[in-house]
């Protein structure tokens, strides 16, 4: 099994791999799937419905496997305009902030040694890695130079 997980991960290096956009594809992919299991008995109907079902997944796994991240960030970003004005501002689980499968962007699988922490700015909310130090520290946001203190609990004793 353990060869199995590390050729997986070695394909899925360099590749897109899941966002908000792609969880949206499959919940329309279903939808689709249950209507057309609805409307089997009218031909047409059910036809129509199949091909729009197997068109949204093969489109929802290309943006997957892509390897073209500038094009797929462009679409996941207008989806996401587009998602923040239907449901007003409030998007729920499909924000930037987190990826369910780890990391900060989606589609890309970041680890953080253990002598570093993730902490958010304040301001500009970005992501920064600090040293995992005990104690009360000033840190300055190379993003938006907004300096803000953090409080370490747990982690190796300053040197």
């Amino acid at each position: 099994m353990g060869k199995f997980l590390f050729r997986l991960k070695m394909f899925m290096q360099n590749r897109y791999g899941a966002d908000p956009l792609y969880y949206a594809l499959m919940v329309l992919y279903l939808i689709l799937l249950v209507l057309h299991i609805a409307f089997i008995r009218i031909t047409v109907v059910g036809r129509i419905l199949n091909l729009l079902s197997w068109a949204v997944l093969i489109f929802a796994f290309y943006r997957v496997f892509s390897r073209n991240f500038e094009a797929r960030r462009r679409e996941n970003d207008a989806f996401m305009r587009l998602w923040g004005r239907v449901s007003s501002g409030n998007i729920g689980h499909f924000t930037n902030a987190g990826n369910p499968f780890g990391g900060s962007g989606f589609g890309a699988v970041q680890s953080v040694p253990k002598d570093k922490k993730l902490v958010k700015c304040p301001k500009c909310k970005a992501t920064l890695r600090v040293p995992r130090q005990k104690g009360k520290h000033n840190v300055r946001c190379p993003r938006c130079n907004n300096l803000f203190s953090i409080r370490i609990w747990f982690g190796s004793k300053n040197k």
